[in-house]
Protein backbone atom coordinates (compact mmCIF):
# COMPACT_ATOMS: atom_id res chain seq x y z
CA UNK A 1 0.00 0.00 0.00
CA UNK A 2 2.70 2.71 0.95
CA UNK A 3 4.55 1.79 -2.34
CA UNK A 4 1.17 2.84 -4.02
CA UNK A 5 0.40 5.66 -2.35
CA UNK A 6 4.33 6.75 -3.19
CA UNK A 7 4.44 6.49 -6.53
CA UNK A 8 0.93 7.69 -6.93
CA UNK A 9 1.65 11.11 -5.55
CA UNK A 10 4.86 11.39 -6.95
CA UNK A 11 2.95 11.15 -10.28
CA UNK A 12 0.52 13.81 -9.16
CA UNK A 13 3.51 15.92 -8.13
CA UNK A 14 5.17 15.17 -11.76
CA UNK A 15 2.23 16.21 -13.82
CA UNK A 16 1.40 19.26 -11.11
CA UNK A 17 5.53 20.45 -12.09
CA UNK A 18 4.84 19.81 -15.52
CA UNK A 19 1.53 22.41 -15.93
CA UNK A 20 3.79 25.20 -14.99
CA UNK A 21 7.17 23.99 -17.16
CA UNK A 22 6.58 25.08 -20.39
CA UNK A 23 7.28 22.40 -23.19
CA UNK A 24 9.37 20.44 -21.33
CA UNK A 25 6.23 20.29 -19.02
CA UNK A 26 4.38 18.04 -21.87
CA UNK A 27 7.23 15.12 -20.63
CA UNK A 28 6.96 15.62 -17.18
CA UNK A 29 3.46 15.29 -17.21
CA UNK A 30 3.50 12.13 -19.33
CA UNK A 31 5.94 10.79 -16.93
CA UNK A 32 3.73 11.58 -14.01
CA UNK A 33 0.69 10.26 -15.65
CA UNK A 34 2.73 6.84 -15.92
CA UNK A 35 3.49 6.88 -12.11
CA UNK A 36 0.40 7.78 -10.89
CA UNK A 37 -1.16 4.36 -13.44
CA UNK A 38 1.76 2.48 -11.72
CA UNK A 39 0.85 3.22 -8.08
CA UNK A 40 -2.97 2.10 -9.25
CA UNK A 41 -1.41 -1.11 -10.72
CA UNK A 42 0.20 -1.38 -7.44
CA UNK A 43 -2.83 -0.95 -5.53
CA UNK A 44 -4.85 -3.26 -7.56
CA UNK A 45 -2.16 -5.51 -8.11
CA UNK A 46 -2.51 -5.49 -12.28
CA UNK A 47 0.92 -7.80 -12.65
CA UNK A 48 0.29 -7.29 -16.53
CA UNK A 49 0.48 -3.61 -16.24
CA UNK A 50 3.28 -3.40 -19.14
CA UNK A 51 1.26 -6.02 -21.05
CA UNK A 52 4.92 -7.96 -21.39
CA UNK A 53 4.29 -11.08 -23.61
CA UNK A 54 5.33 -14.64 -22.69
CA UNK A 55 8.23 -14.33 -25.12
CA UNK A 56 9.73 -11.66 -23.25
CA UNK A 57 8.25 -8.47 -25.68
CA UNK A 58 6.68 -5.76 -24.54
CA UNK A 59 4.02 -4.57 -27.36
CA UNK A 60 4.20 -1.52 -29.05
CA UNK A 61 1.63 0.16 -27.17
CA UNK A 62 2.90 -0.31 -24.32
CA UNK A 63 6.48 1.67 -25.48
CA UNK A 64 3.89 4.58 -26.38
CA UNK A 65 2.21 4.67 -23.53
CA UNK A 66 5.27 3.86 -20.79
CA UNK A 67 8.34 5.36 -22.89
CA UNK A 68 8.91 8.40 -20.24
CA UNK A 69 8.49 5.70 -17.20
CA UNK A 70 10.53 2.33 -19.25
CA UNK A 71 13.12 5.25 -19.64
CA UNK A 72 13.77 6.22 -16.31
CA UNK A 73 13.32 2.52 -15.25
CA UNK A 74 16.46 1.89 -17.50
CA UNK A 75 18.29 4.35 -16.55
CA UNK A 76 18.05 3.97 -13.12
CA UNK A 77 18.77 -0.12 -13.68
CA UNK A 78 22.10 0.68 -15.65
CA UNK A 79 23.20 2.94 -12.89
CA UNK A 80 22.53 0.31 -10.36
CA UNK A 81 24.66 -1.96 -12.53
CA UNK A 82 26.95 -0.01 -13.16
CA UNK A 83 27.97 1.13 -9.89
CA UNK A 84 27.00 -1.43 -7.77
CA UNK A 85 29.64 -3.45 -6.19
CA UNK A 86 27.04 -6.67 -6.22
CA UNK A 87 28.15 -9.64 -8.26
CA UNK A 88 25.37 -10.18 -11.20
CA UNK A 89 24.48 -13.26 -10.21
CA UNK A 90 25.11 -15.86 -7.21
CA UNK A 91 25.15 -19.42 -6.61
CA UNK A 92 22.36 -20.64 -3.83
CA UNK A 93 23.18 -24.24 -4.88
CA UNK A 94 24.21 -26.54 -7.71
CA UNK A 95 20.45 -26.27 -9.16
CA UNK A 96 19.61 -22.74 -8.31
CA UNK A 97 20.91 -19.48 -9.15
CA UNK A 98 19.43 -16.16 -8.39
CA UNK A 99 20.50 -12.36 -9.95
CA UNK A 100 19.96 -9.21 -11.67
CA UNK A 101 18.74 -9.03 -15.21
CA UNK A 102 21.31 -10.02 -17.09
CA UNK A 103 23.01 -8.38 -20.59
CA UNK A 104 23.53 -10.38 -23.77
CA UNK A 105 26.76 -10.92 -22.79
CA UNK A 106 26.89 -11.79 -19.46
CA UNK A 107 25.33 -15.03 -20.08
CA UNK A 108 27.02 -17.59 -17.74
CA UNK A 109 25.61 -21.09 -18.03
CA UNK A 110 22.93 -22.91 -19.86
CA UNK A 111 19.86 -23.65 -17.41
CA UNK A 112 16.93 -25.69 -17.70
CA UNK A 113 14.77 -23.03 -16.53
CA UNK A 114 15.55 -19.37 -16.84
CA UNK A 115 12.94 -17.76 -15.22
CA UNK A 116 11.88 -13.41 -15.41
CA UNK A 117 10.31 -12.26 -13.41
CA UNK A 118 10.84 -8.19 -15.01
CA UNK A 119 7.35 -6.45 -16.10
CA UNK A 120 8.94 -3.24 -16.90
CA UNK A 121 11.40 -4.66 -19.63
CA UNK A 122 12.13 -6.06 -22.42
CA UNK A 123 14.37 -9.50 -22.29
CA UNK A 124 17.43 -9.59 -24.12
CA UNK A 125 16.41 -11.76 -27.26
CA UNK A 126 19.21 -13.97 -26.57
CA UNK A 127 17.77 -15.36 -23.33
CA UNK A 128 13.98 -14.95 -24.39
CA UNK A 129 14.69 -17.06 -27.39
CA UNK A 130 16.04 -20.21 -25.38
CA UNK A 131 13.41 -22.97 -24.52
CA UNK A 132 14.45 -22.62 -21.42
CA UNK A 133 12.79 -18.77 -21.23
CA UNK A 134 10.13 -18.54 -18.84
CA UNK A 135 8.37 -14.33 -18.81
CA UNK A 136 6.39 -14.54 -15.30
CA UNK A 137 6.03 -10.32 -15.18
CA UNK A 138 5.44 -9.06 -11.30
CA UNK A 139 5.78 -5.71 -10.78
CA UNK A 140 8.78 -4.05 -8.35
CA UNK A 141 8.03 -4.65 -4.97
CA UNK A 142 4.75 -6.50 -5.72
CA UNK A 143 3.79 -10.33 -5.25
CA UNK A 144 1.19 -12.17 -7.58
CA UNK A 145 -1.15 -14.19 -5.22
CA UNK A 146 0.36 -17.78 -3.76
CA UNK A 147 -1.91 -19.79 -6.05
CA UNK A 148 -0.64 -18.29 -9.08
CA UNK A 149 3.19 -18.25 -7.73
CA UNK A 150 2.52 -22.28 -6.99
CA UNK A 151 1.19 -22.54 -10.90
CA UNK A 152 4.56 -21.02 -12.02
CA UNK A 153 6.88 -22.61 -10.24
CA UNK A 154 4.96 -26.33 -11.12
CA UNK A 155 5.74 -25.41 -14.79
CA UNK A 156 9.38 -25.62 -13.67
CA UNK A 157 11.06 -28.32 -15.35
CA UNK A 158 14.37 -30.37 -12.68
CA UNK A 159 17.24 -29.14 -13.32
CA UNK A 160 19.99 -25.91 -13.19
CA UNK A 161 17.43 -22.57 -12.57
CA UNK A 162 18.09 -19.19 -12.72
CA UNK A 163 15.90 -16.33 -11.21
CA UNK A 164 15.83 -12.95 -12.20
CA UNK A 165 14.15 -9.87 -11.66
CA UNK A 166 15.80 -6.49 -11.98
CA UNK A 167 18.26 -6.30 -9.05
CA UNK A 168 17.68 -9.90 -7.96
CA UNK A 169 16.48 -8.85 -4.56
CA UNK A 170 12.59 -8.82 -4.24
CA UNK A 171 10.86 -10.76 -6.73
CA UNK A 172 13.96 -12.88 -7.17
CA UNK A 173 14.14 -13.44 -3.27
CA UNK A 174 10.44 -14.30 -3.18
CA UNK A 175 10.16 -16.91 -5.89
CA UNK A 176 13.75 -18.55 -5.16
CA UNK A 177 11.94 -19.11 -1.90
CA UNK A 178 8.89 -20.61 -2.94
CA UNK A 179 11.47 -22.93 -5.24
CA UNK A 180 13.00 -24.02 -2.20
CA UNK A 181 10.20 -24.15 0.00
CA UNK A 182 8.45 -26.58 -2.69
CA UNK A 183 11.97 -28.68 -3.34
CA UNK A 184 12.27 -29.30 0.50
CA UNK A 185 15.34 -27.92 0.32
CA UNK A 186 14.43 -25.81 3.29
CA UNK A 187 11.92 -25.98 5.86
CA UNK A 188 10.47 -22.99 6.34
CA UNK A 189 10.46 -18.95 4.79
CA UNK A 190 12.84 -18.01 7.91
CA UNK A 191 15.20 -20.70 6.76
CA UNK A 192 15.09 -19.99 3.25
CA UNK A 193 15.38 -15.90 3.71
CA UNK A 194 18.70 -16.52 5.75
CA UNK A 195 20.10 -18.95 3.11
CA UNK A 196 19.23 -16.47 0.35
CA UNK A 197 20.82 -13.68 1.97
CA UNK A 198 23.81 -15.10 3.26
CA UNK A 199 24.96 -15.48 -0.51
CA UNK A 200 23.30 -12.36 -1.90
CA UNK A 201 22.71 -9.91 0.84
CA UNK A 202 20.89 -7.59 -0.80
CA UNK A 203 17.80 -9.74 -1.04
CA UNK A 204 15.05 -8.47 0.91
CA UNK A 205 11.26 -8.93 0.91
CA UNK A 206 8.63 -5.74 0.73
CA UNK A 207 5.31 -6.45 3.05
CA UNK A 208 3.07 -7.72 -0.18
CA UNK A 209 5.96 -10.50 -0.72
CA UNK A 210 6.74 -11.25 2.86
CA UNK A 211 2.98 -12.02 3.27
CA UNK A 212 2.95 -13.93 -0.28
CA UNK A 213 5.48 -16.37 0.84
CA UNK A 214 4.24 -17.06 4.19
CA UNK A 215 0.62 -17.51 2.75
CA UNK A 216 2.53 -19.69 0.09
CA UNK A 217 4.51 -21.67 3.00
CA UNK A 218 1.48 -22.60 4.58
CA UNK A 219 -0.77 -23.76 2.15
CA UNK A 220 1.72 -25.37 -0.76
CA UNK A 221 5.09 -26.32 0.80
Amino acid sequence: MKYAVSLSGLGIALAGIGAYSGMVGVVLIWLGGDFLILGIAHFRRAQGLFGKRPDGTLPFWSWIAFLPLLLFSSLVWHAARIFSSEPAFNHISDDLVVGRRLLAHERAADFVNYVDLTAEFQEPKIFRESPSYLAFPVLDASAPSPEILRAVVSQLRPGATFIHCAQGHGRTGLFALAVLLTSGAVRSVDEGLSLLTSIRPAIHLSPQQADCIRAYATNFA
